[in-house]
């Protein structure tokens, strides 16, 4: 079993956490969930049964989490799950006046990624490392409780009369 990606991200105005985990080869499977207050808002799931018995099999299931991870995040900027969201939420609980260029780029109370960093990108192909300038060793209890903290803070300034 691999360790997984953690991230806080604010989109339109609301903060979101996004977990990627390694099921373990007995249960050769990654899922990504989105995440707000503690509640599931989206959940992705996918095998990798096929690459089990590979050489290196490890590679390729960090390069298959870190993708569906990516996506997740991606799909979310793109407003993917905004129906979803005002529907478990409320409407309007979205800010609509959001700037989306600013919130896509807003990652909250330093997300991390758990266990081992990824190698190095290679630079002839001008990529980079996935998280690089947002990876802390911070462990996942604190990212959690960092997002909680955060997220309670940000419910007292919205609410009217307090």
């Amino acid at each position: 079993m691999l360790s997984g990606f953690n991230t806080n991200i604010r989109h339109r105005g609301v903060l979101f956490h996004v977990q990627s985990e390694d099921s373990g080869r007995d249960h050769p499977h990654i899922i990504t969930h989105l995440f707000h207050g503690g509640n599931i808002m989206f959940s992705e799931k996918s095998s990798y049964s096929d690459h089990v018995d590979d050489v290196e099999c490890e590679l390729r299931v960090k390069e298959l989490m870190e993708g569906q991870h990516k996506m997740v995040l991606k799909r979310l900027r793109a407003g993917d799950f905004d129906e979803t969201i005002e529907e478990r939420l409320g409407a309007g609980s979205l800010d609509a006046n959001a700037d989306s260029r600013t919130d896509a780029r807003s990652v909250e109370t330093d997300p991390v990624v758990v266990g081992t960093p990824l190698p190095e990108a290679d630079d002839a192909t001008g990529g980079s490392r996935f998280g690089e300038g947002i990876v802390s060793e911070k462990p996942l209890d604190e990212v959690i409780l960092n997002y909680l903290v955060d997220n309670a803070r940000s419910k007292r300034r919205r609410s009217p009369g307090k």
